[in-house]
């Protein structure tokens, strides 16, 4: 009785893919081209991030902390360090791309930052290296979160300088 229902369920199926296929017989190209067509999702990770967190782009904490942050810059992104800010309910922004799809709210929980100002590095292992409520010296950054640059007001390019700091400016 169980032989004589599988093969008859057998049947159903190879029958109705068969009479999709008659309908629509270029049904398979379609979904290999839609498929193809796709975007590829980019998975998030927190791994290797600088978190700059408050409850406004214009709180005196937030704008201070990027004001101390830019000579900085260069030597994040020669040690590939993301710089993720966040702002209130505002679309997060990673290296200053708007990041939509990332629910900010879902963020702070998960990294459990409260709703004042916070900067949180977290190193390429995944672990919190350091936080603070506060506003941090470049220097300070550098140290703990343990990148072997040298970093002075102005040491680095002005044209690479501006192209970066345009795309980490807050919204």
């Amino acid at each position: 009785m169980g032989f004589s229902l599988f093969i008859i369920a057998v049947c159903l199926i190879v029958g109705g893919v068969a009479a999709i296929l008659s309908v629509r017989p270029n049904i398979a190209a379609e979904v290999t081209a839609s498929l193809r067509k796709t975007e590829t999702v980019r998975k998030f990770t927190p791994k290797n991030t600088l978190f700059i967190i408050g409850p406004a782009a214009n709180h005196q904490a937030c704008r201070m902390q990027r004001r101390l942050l830019k000579p900085a810059i260069p030597a994040l992104i020669r040690d590939d360090v993301a710089v993720m800010e966040l702002y209130g309910d505002n679309t997060p922004r990673k290296n200053g791309e708007p990041l939509e799809w990332l629910d900010p709210a879902l963020l702070r929980h998960a990294i459990a930052a409260g709703t004042g100002f916070n900067i949180i590095y977290v190193d390429p292992d995944g672990k919190t290296q350091f936080r603070s409520e506060a506003p941090m010296l470049t220097a300070d950054i550098l140290r703990q979160a343990r990148i072997d640059t040298v970093v002075s007001a102005g040491s680095s390019t002005g044209a690479g300088k501006s192209k970066v700091l345009k795309k980490l400016r807050a919204a």
